[in-house]
């Protein structure tokens, strides 16, 4: 009996606070979480850690990366329901400001902490066209064979692990959660509807350039970790380092090995030895 109010109990607080979150919030006033903040201190409002990666969303990994590589103060807060005004993780407060958009945040990051710029303009542009290919073309392929493809719905089994679902529930919210991530995203798409091949030819043309782009260098740009590699690497990193098989690990595994030594490398670089590999 008290098993059984245990799930209820858990399926309406997860209910209740996904209608508040996602469909009741307003989105022009968001309510501070942190109110004694340090001035210049970021507070980054993440999904909790798994123990292969930083974090399994690339949008969050993206965001800690840059702040690693530029040494800027920040405290990780890890949120399981919470989400931004938009809706969605991750989300910062900087003295007390609430900003959301791993782009918004990095672009704030770049003015408010002065951050080096590159070389020169011809680089700056070059890292922007990666970054942008990265966000609005190759992750929506990725995202379609990690999720859409996926008929044991793996990352979204560990999605559910991440945010505290029971072990007990799983099987009965997997189906349901799968199926709304699927059409959520398909809504949203930015590429269009293809037939699986030519995702399969996107994909690989992507890497092909991403590969060709790095060449015999560390990283895209030399010796240092650039806000275009934070892009990349979280990409690429978010389905390599996480348990899940699918179609893009396996040709980034058996096609890319520079692409894979690349991901090792900007890991290693950034967060040392904290995370194991799978």
């Amino acid at each position: 009996m008290i098993f059984l109010v245990s799930i209820t109990v858990w399926l309406a607080v997860v209910g209740i606070t996904a209608y508040f979150v996602f469909l009741k919030k307003d989105k022009k006033e968001v309510e501070l979480r942190k109110q004694d903040w340090k001035a210049d201190t970021v507070y980054l409002y993440q999904f909790p850690r798994i123990k292969t990666i930083p974090n399994l969303s690339p949008y969050c990994l993206k965001v800690e990366t840059f702040l690693k590589i530029n040494k800027i103060p920040y405290e990780v807060c890890p949120l399981k329901m919470g989400r931004s005004r938009y809706g969605l993780l991750p989300f910062i407060e900087l003295n007390g400001e609430h900003i959301a958009d791993s782009e918004v945040i990095i672009d704030r990051f770049k003015d408010h902490f002065k951050v080096k710029p590159l070389a020169s303009p011809i680089d700056e542009g070059i890292a922007r066209t990666i970054e942008k290919t990265v966000q609005h073309h190759t992750a929506p392929v990725v995202y379609r064979f990690k999720m859409v493809e996926d008929p044991n719905d793996g990352f979204c089994s560990t999605v559910l692990q991440v945010i505290g679902c029971p072990a007990v529930l799983q099987s009965l919210v997997l189906p349901l959660a799968a199926w709304f991530m699927r059409v959520s995203r398909r809504i949203a798409a930015a590429i269009g509807q293809f037939p699986i091949e030519e995702f399969k030819n996107f994909l690989r043309k992507d890497l092909d350039t991403y590969r060709d782009l790095l060449g015999g260098k560390k990283f895209l740009f030399g010796d240092e970790v650039t806000s275009a590699d934070c892009a990349l690497f979280s990409q690429l990193g978010a389905v390599l380092y996480i348990p899940p098989n699918n179609y893009v690990k396996k040709l980034l595994r058996e096609k890319y090995p520079e692409l894979t030594n690349y991901c090792d490398r900007v890991r290693d670089t950034v967060f040392g030895k904290e995370f194991a590999e799978e």
